[in-house]
């Protein structure tokens, strides 16, 4: 089944298919407020005093899992995502949210979540059956080794990282060009390959779903590839190569950082920029817009990085656990290979992240990290 189909030109449509429909879900304010619902217990994340699920959030999830499970099949069980594919309704019916076979199935299961807005419902549906070809609008999509083992690939999904960006849509920009603080502008979509039996990532998409904004409420789409195989590294990431970056040594950062932290980056010269989502924080340094994005908390997911890390890899840089690193004075990647589900943390980057384009700026930060 798998045979002339590839795999990352099959993500790269999933991506765009997934930012057709947060658009969709975000242009209109009453529907809007219909696909809202705050998480609670165990699928919130503690470090926010509010996180939220939407329906765009779990659609897109189970749609990028229907389009890649229906043509890898040796991969649709090791699919994974940040959302629960649990729904409640506004008269408090549970419903597990699929995709149908055709638009007409989708939307009748759309339409119980949506209180009965069949309009809403049909909408929707026709986004995720729509034929999408953003891949065609890319030049030099590499095609992948013929002697990939796909039973041997897992994917994580992060379907809207920066959901709370979404919902409120407020846009806050940075005194550092090309960084925003808030806003449409930090929502991602996060796509990540990885090997089962090593863990290692090998392709990432990282797609902007409001990257240009061609008019008021309307967008298109920004978008990040990166292939890191034993026989094929690739991507189409640019570089900002301005006489203002080679002057500037910047770190990325959430407005949570602890201020220890923060200081060790001014003693070392870096000016510090804040900003919302972690896929956003990571695309700043694929981008080569910051030279760095430490996160001291374990209070980021395999679904947040295993993409973006991909990409990096590609680059020449990598993801890497801030406590392990620190602590041998060396990068040590995050890894993803198979883990028990009776570990309560096993999705977690419970140790914290570096994220690198050059690996070689580590030299000083690892070691000025020791020192304390």
């Amino acid at each position: 089944m798998t045979e002339n189909i590839n795999l990352l030109r099959v993500l790269i449509n999933c991506a765009e298919k997934a930012a057709n429909i947060a658009r969709v879900c975000r242009s209109n304010e009453d529907l809007l407020a219909l696909l809202v619902q705050e998480k609670t217990g165990a699928e919130a994340n503690q470090r926010f005093e509010h996180d939220f699920k939407t329906l765009a959030d779990v659609l897109i999830q189970e749609t990028i899992r229907h389009e890649v499970g229906k043509l890898f099949p040796e991969m649709r069980e090791s699919i994974l995502g940040e959302e629960s594919t649990h729904f409640t309704n506004k008269l408090g019916q549970e419903i597990t949210i699929a995709v149908g076979d055709t638009a007409v199935e989708t939307a009748a299961g759309l339409e119980a979540v949506l209180d009965g807005h069949r309009k809403a419902a049909e909408a929707l549906a026709a986004e995720v059956h729509r034929s999408v070809d953003y891949d065609t609008t890319l030049e030099n999509l590499p095609e992948l080794p013929e002697t990939l083992d796909y039973s041997n690939l897992g994917i994580w999904i992060d379907p809207i990282d920066a959901t709370a960006e979404y919902i409120s849509g407020d846009s806050i920009f940075t005194d550092f060009p090309g960084i925003t603080s808030t806003g449409l502008d930090c929502v991602t979509v996060l796509i990540g390959v990885y090997e089962r039996d090593s863990g290692v990532p090998v392709i990432g998409i990282v797609s902007q779903p409001f990257g240009h904004k061609l008019k008021e409420n309307v967008y298109s789409s920004s978008l990040n590839w990166g292939v890191c195989l034993p026989t094929l590294k690739c991507h189409n990431c640019k570089s900002d190569s301005s006489e203002r970056r080679a002057n500037r040594k910047i770190g990325i950062f959430s407005t949570s950082e602890q201020a220890e932290i923060l200081q060790h980056f001014l003693d070392l010269n870096y000016e510090l920029a804040f900003s919302a989502g972690a896929g956003h924080k990571a695309l700043k340094v694929i981008s080569n817009e910051a030279d760095i994005y430490l996160l001291s908390k374990g209070s980021t997911f395999r679904w947040d990085t295993c993409g973006p890390q991909a990409i990096l890899r590609a680059l020449g840089g990598d993801v890497l656990d801030y406590v392990a690193s620190v602590n041998q004075q060396q990068p040590v990647p995050i890894n993803y290979i198979d883990k028990s589900e009776s570990d309560a943390d096993w999705k977690c980057n419970s140790n914290g992240l570096i994220a690198v384009r050059d690996l070689a700026i580590l030299n000083e930060i690892l070691k000025k990290f020791a020192e304390n």
